[in-house]
Order: structure tokens, then sequence, then C-alpha cells
């Protein structure tokens, strides 16, 4: 047995070692135990040699989901920067420009300006008009109820960490941009419609109704609720942000209240979305079919917006109408029913104001 942990001591040296010439002698009777003079040298030399590398200023990849607990404020500004979307440049077409030229300028494509000013969207631009621009191709997009920077990447194909970064590290910003996506009219959206042209004098081509701030010129069902549902489309327990209402297709959307338009183009489950800002509160108008104003416009109570349609996440013609208000995460939504339905009582058909 003494000879079986011998020739395993033996065995481990032999292999983890490698013996110089100069201490090798001849091999005794044993054929184990080398003899060697009194005053050999034994060297000893590892067979490998570690070749690790420490790189002192690598800097950890930004992560969507998760932050380090020891990560400073100095570190998260220097790897994110600002969002792009807080840095995006306003251009005054000029006489004579086109939006051709705009975008060769501004080293773009023709889409991404398009896709951040709808008013663009039939291919032609107005001197003196204010289109915003941003600093690379790419879409703006409007973050979906259940959505996250993961299920975005994936949906655009770019990585959940550049998204992440290149918002600003936000958790959940209102509206982020999407660098290399390309915007596509769905659909194209007409300047002046049809139904205005019809009912108005060419000096107004706005329509107010006196619908008491109903979002529509008269009372519809209401065919979803606000709260907790089995989605339509995906079949799966969601919330639900807002209260749909059955109109027609082509019914007017109306704004709820006057105020400022903050958003107003595509954004993907909602489809074609108008974002209204009423100083401490806010409205949304989703599934249009047309678009009837831009983003920066005032807009008074009763001014038709848009029409009814099915775009986006939609199984029917209907108006999804939602009621935003600031908390200390953001924006919250609250249920619309008591105040539509306190409006609805008051009429029940709509009167054109010239």
């Amino acid at each position: 047995m003494v000879a079986n942990i011998a020739f395993g001591l033996a065995s481990i040296v032999a292999n983890s070692y490698l013996l110089s010439p100069a201490a090798m002698g001849a091999t005794g009777s044993s054929g184990l135990v080398p003899d060697r003079k009194p005053d050999a040298k034994l060297e000893l030399k590892p067979a490998l040699k570690p070749n690790l590398k420490l790189d002192s200023k690598a800097k950890p990849s930004a992560n969507p989901d998760t932050t380090p607990a020891d990560s400073s404020p100095d570190d998260k500004s220097s790897l994110c920067g600002t969002p792009i979307m807080d840095g995006l440049k306003q251009h005054k077409v000029k006489k004579g420009e086109t939006l051709a030229a705009i975008a060769k300028q501004y080293k773009l494509t023709t889409a991404t300006i398009m896709g951040l000013n709808p008013s663009t969207r039939d291919g032609t631009v107005s001197p003196g008009e204010i289109l915003t621009i941003p600093p690379s191709n790419g879409i703006s997009y409007r973050f979906g109820n259940e959505e996250t920077y993961k299920s975005l990447a994936k949906k655009f194909n770019v990585r959940a960490d550049v998204l992440f970064e290149q918002n600003g590290c936000q958790s959940r910003p209102k509206v982020v941009f999407v660098p290399g996506a390309v915007w596509k009219p769905n659909p194209v959206i007409p300047k002046l419609p049809a139904f205005a042209t019809l009912a108005s004098a060419p000096s107004q081509p706005a329509i107010i109704f006196n619908s008491g701030g109903y979002p529509l010129p008269y009372a519809v069902p209401v065919t979803s609720g606000y709260g907790w549902r089995i989605n339509p489309v995906t079949g799966e327990s969601a919330f639900h942000s807002g209260i749909d209402l059955g109109a027609p297709m082509g019914t007017p959307v109306l704004a709820a209240k006057s105020g400022t338009v903050q958003f107003a183009g595509w954004s993907g489950g909602y489809g074609n979305l108008i974002e209204i800002g009423h100083d401490n509160m806010g409205t949304r108008y989703a599934h249009l079919s047309a678009i009837y104003v831009n983003p920066g416009q005032r807009v008074a109570k009763g001014q038709q917006i848009g029409l009814v349609g099915s775009t986006g996440r939609s199984t029917g013609p209907h108006l999804h109408f939602e009621i935003m208000v600031p908390s200390a995460e953001g924006w919250a939504t609250l249920d619309p029913a008591p105040y539509l339905n306190r409006i609805a009582a008051v009429f029940s058909q709509f009167i054109p104001i010239s």
C-alpha cells in the first residue's frame, strides 16, 4: 500500500512540473526515484503559466432590468448620458427647401423625419414649419401597458441594453427613441379632413362640438371598462388603462378639454394615437383611422382632432379613451367612467358651434 501511495505522489509531481535535464540522473533499480548526487539542484518549472490580465478601465454594461447596488450617480451618468428624446433639435423650414433636402442635410432618411413629424407624411413641407430632428435614424415609440425594454428590443431587433442606455437609463419613460428602426406609414394622414371641409367655412377649418367634454359628438355604449380583463386579442389577463367607446368607423373624435397636443402619430398597440396635455392632467385617444392635429398645436374643448378607427391592437372600430394624472412614478391612469357618465347624462345629441 505504501508503494501505491508513493507511486501516486510521484505521478502527481511528474505531471505538474518539468524537471530540468541537469537535475535528472540515472534511474535506480526501482525505476521510481531518480538517483542524484548530494549537490545536485532540483529545478522545478511550472508547466503552465497563468495568462490573466485585469483591465482597470473596463466598464460594466448597462442592464435594463438590474442596477448594481454600489454604482454611483457619476457612473450612471457617464454610461447613459442624456436621453435622445431630450436632445432633439428643431429645424425651421426655409422657402424652397424640400423634405429630401432637409433629410440629406442632417444625414437622415425622409422616413425618420416623417415619423417624428406627422405633418410631413404626405411628403411635403411648408416654409416656416418647425420640424423635430433626431441625432440619428430611428423612431419615437410610446410604451404600451405591458411593454418593457426587452419586449421592445425583440420587436425592433435591437439590443435591450442599447435601448436602455440611449434613453438615459430611465426605468420607464413615456416615450423612447428606437435607433435604427424604420417608420412605416400606416396610414398616410391627410392634413385636412373631408368632414371639416364640408361642414365649415374655409376661413375656419376646425369644427367644435358642444359635447360638454365628451370625446365623441354623442354618447355611445361602453364596450370594455377600465381595469383587469381578458385581452380580446391575446386571450391573456391584462390591465386595461382606459375605457373603450363603441362608436362607428369615421365618427369624429373630440378633445375632452382645451390643451396642447403632446403626441400625434403611430404608437404600436395604440395604433394612431393623440395625447393632449391639460395643465395638471392629460387625455389619450387611440385606434384612430385619421389624425387631424400636430404636436404642439393648441386645441379647444370639443374640437375635432381625428376619426374613430380600428388601428393597432384592435378587434373592431371603437375609441380607446384614457385620463392621466401625474404621480411620483410618472403618469398614472384613472378610470374615465365617472367623468364620462356625468357628461353623457347631460346631452343626447351634438350641436356644431360655428
